[in-house]
């Protein structure tokens, strides 16, 4: 079996959640001795191949598309040469299967297009994988009208956003994110101390939130919940002396620097705003310091106030022993079990999370039922292993109803 994944995410130009599955893709396929793997990624380096195991990865610059306006002339370049880099993969290495991730979000049209035709061409089964909602009425068109074999989403939010847009039943499924449990686990092989390395007292209280602050151009402070979380926070920390909000910036990549400086001065801006300058610590961690810095901290929270798609940063918290608060939004309630394994709140209520990130922060019994119970979730639902054995299952099945 020969499979070629495409993604205009590289963990190796910014970090997210898109990106954190594309790292878990590569560890999980390149030791797969039964199935070859091909994968492009963009990058703002010039074109070239590397060979990791059995995946081969594909980093091309015509995937890579600066956020400055273009010509129309310039961007059906790059998409000219993104479609001969894909003939050329799929003549030399016999693909039987394609899976886009994400494709419609960031590349031009021209590449799904593109894409389309190509696979409809060589009669090779075509998936598109959805991380995110089909917003604006081009993204719900190219969901519902170009040729896709197969639409998989990372939650049954997704989806039935989807299916309400109009996406064909049939086509549709859910297939979860999973996290790496080798990395992502309670105890740490390592001596990395996260109050230490943050200059902080042993009996310190970490309140942690982290992800991006633009997605694309856009400004995802509000839609993350970070502005809520400040207001939260500032109403409790007069009470607590010992207690530090973290936040965790996802870096981005370079193309999108400019308006990056922007949100992180917003984002200053507003803890300032609340008083909690001394309290607060803002920072860009590396994707793999995230295991200790899950670890070192009380309570991770996102309340995000638009909807979630899923939210891996709370299968990866749970997964290292930490208690979690979202929000009644998007694919939060199909990870969190509100009182059981974390809790969940309503958007734009920083009174109610300010309550609950104190309960969670003093009450012993209930945080250790959430550890618990939070890290049983992941171990039944969202290991990497099971949802890419699963998925695995469904490029299978993709590729016996095309025959």
């Amino acid at each position: 079996m020969k499979v070629l994944f495409i993604s205009p995410n590289s963990p190796f130009e910014s970090i997210g959640g898109v990106e954190r599955y594309v790292i878990n893709l590569i560890n999980y396929f390149k030791a797969r001795g039964d199935i070859k793997t091909f994968l492009i990624l963009p990058t703002t380096q010039k074109s070239h191949t590397v060979k990791d195991g059995n995946m081969t990865i594909y980093y091309d610059s015509n995937l890579c598309i600066p956020r400055k306006k273009r010509s129309a002339s310039d961007i059906a370049s790059k998409a000219e040469g993104f479609s001969d880099l894909l003939e050329d993969i799929i003549k030399k290495q016999d693909i039987d299967v394609i899976c886009a991730e994400n494709i419609l979000f960031g590349p031009p049209a021209s590449y799904s297009l593109r894409l389309n035709m190509i696979a409809a061409l060589y009669k090779i089964p075509l998936m598109l994988r959805l991380h995110m909602y089909p917003e604006t009425p081009l993204q719900i068109a190219l969901t519902n009208e170009l040729m896709w074999d197969h639409v998989s989403c990372v939650s049954k939010s997704v989806a039935g956003d989807c299916f309400q847009k109009g996406t064909d039943i049939n086509k549709l499924s859910t297939d979860y994110l999973g996290v790496n449990t080798f990395d992502f686990k309670p105890i740490s092989d390592s001596k990395f101390n996260l109050k230490k390395e943050l200059g902080l007292e042993s009996d310190v209280k970490i309140v942690l939130t982290a992800g991006r602050i633009i997605t694309g151009t856009k400004n995802m402070l509000r839609e993350k919940g970070m502005i809520n979380l400040i207001e939260a926070f500032s109403r409790i920390s007069p009470r607590f002396p010992k207690i530090r909000l973290l936040i965790g910036v996802a870096k981005a990549s370079a193309n999108l620097k400019d308006e990056f400086d922007n949100v992180y001065e917003m984002l200053l801006g507003y803890i300032k705003i609340n008083n909690i300058e001394d309290k607060t610590i803002v920072k860009m961690f590396e994707l793999d310091q995230m295991p200790n810095i899950y670890r070192g901290s009380d309570v991770l929270v996102l309340p995000a106030e638009k909807n979630e798609t899923l939210g891996q940063i709370f299968i990866e918290a749970m997964a290292c022993g930490t208690p979690v608060i979202g929000a009644k939004t998007g694919g939060m309630p199909e990870i969190i079990s509100d009182g059981n394994s974390g809790y969940l709140v309503q958007p734009n209520d920083p009174i109610i999370l300010a309550q609950k990130i104190e309960k969670i922060l003093n009450d012993k019994k209930e945080r250790n039922m959430f550890i618990k119970n939070g890290h049983k979730t992941v171990e039944e639902k969202f290991t990497a292993e099971k949802q890419f054995s699963d998925f695995h299952k469904l490029l299978k099945s993709i590729m016996a109803d095309n025959d």
